[in-house]
């Protein structure tokens, strides 16, 4: 049985290996993507703002637009968007695709810190944990019902064939509008967190799947609310989500202004980061930007209790 989760767990490592390659829309109004590599080719879709993507190839022609009177230059870059269960098209007649040309003016890259972390022996590890008061969960409504008649104005619902009442098109904040991919989409509502402006989804082996309401961001950026574990005065966050295999992927998020942006994911699967961690049994903010954390490390002959602390410095 061991052999089994560990091979499971190394497949989950390679499908998250891209993920440090990753970009982040950053065009507020959303980004559009063409057929070819220049401004006048057919427009395939729009990300919102917050899609992740990965380049795939940089065409080495460039582009100059204006935007809010000053001139702007960017490369025209081939990437490959992921966007289900959600469609990009602004159309209901729509062609999938997963690859298109965009200018990288608009792309930046996701990873926006980075850890240093090191593992400790347990004696250093309770020397410096202190239990922590179990928090209320943040507010969550999880009847669909209630849900559909709440965000009325910002989501539409359907009659789905073998899935019942299902959602169908997201108003986001700039009015863009995500229509929901019904044809492949085994999605379920879960709940809605009003104070995070996000509605989370379970899929296939119960894995997660989020969308904000407010910018159109999805999981990797996102995650799942129950995952959260905030520093001591919110400045930072843990946060992550179920990909339905083995292991749990974390991220860390940083407060600007009243909302969360993302800073660096961290656990199995990552390049560099904690890359063994596949579920924190422990997870605790020494202070703003530094952690303990303890997890079960497998192996062939037995399972080990490992402790770590880490500190994040943002890139500048």
């Amino acid at each position: 049985m061991k052999k089994i989760i560990l091979m499971a767990l190394a497949l989950f490592t390679v499908v998250l290996m891209h993920s440090q390659e990753t970009y982040f829309s950053i065009a507020s109004s959303g980004l559009n993507i063409r057929e070819a590599p220049n401004s006048t080719a057919n427009r395939i879709g729009k990300l919102p703002y917050g899609s992740t993507v990965e380049v795939v190839e940089n065409t080495g022609l460039t582009y100059q637009t204006i935007e809010d009177g000053t001139a702007v230059v960017g490369e025209w870059v081939k990437i490959k968007f992921y966007n289900f269960p959600y469609i990009v098209s602004e159309t209901k007649d729509y062609d999938y695709h997963e690859e298109g040309y965009v200018l990288n003016t608009y792309l930046e890259k996701l990873h926006k810190a980075t850890i240093t972390h090191k593992e400790i022996d347990s004696l250093t590890f309770y020397s410096l944990y202190k239990e922590q008061v179990p928090t209320d969960d943040m507010p969550s409504i999880t009847s669909a019902q209630e849900a559909e008649k709440l965000l009325a104005s910002r989501v539409r619902w359907k009659n789905v064939p073998d899935l019942g009442r299902s959602i169908d098109e997201i108003i986001l904040e700039n009015g863009q509008v995500l229509r929901i991919n019904q044809e492949s989409n085994d999605y379920e509502f879960v709940a809605y967190y009003p104070t995070e402006e996000i509605i989370l989804f379970e899929g296939g082996h119960t894995s997660d799947y989020s969308i904000s309401i407010r910018t159109g961001e999805s999981l990797e950026t996102v995650g799942n609310p129950k995952y959260i574990v905030a520093s001591p005065t919110k400045k930072m966050r843990l946060n992550g989500w179920f990909p339905g295999q083995e292991c749990s992927s974390y991220f860390f998020q940083e407060k600007l202004g009243d909302s969360y942006t993302y800073l660096i994911d961290f656990g199995w699967g990552t390049e560099t980061f904690g890359q063994n961690v596949c579920n924190f049994n422990t997870f605790y903010w020494i202070n703003e930007d530094t952690f303990m954390y303890s997890y079960t490390a497998y192996s062939d002959e037995q399972t080990t209790e490992k402790y770590g602390t880490g500190q994040i410095t943002k890139l500048k």
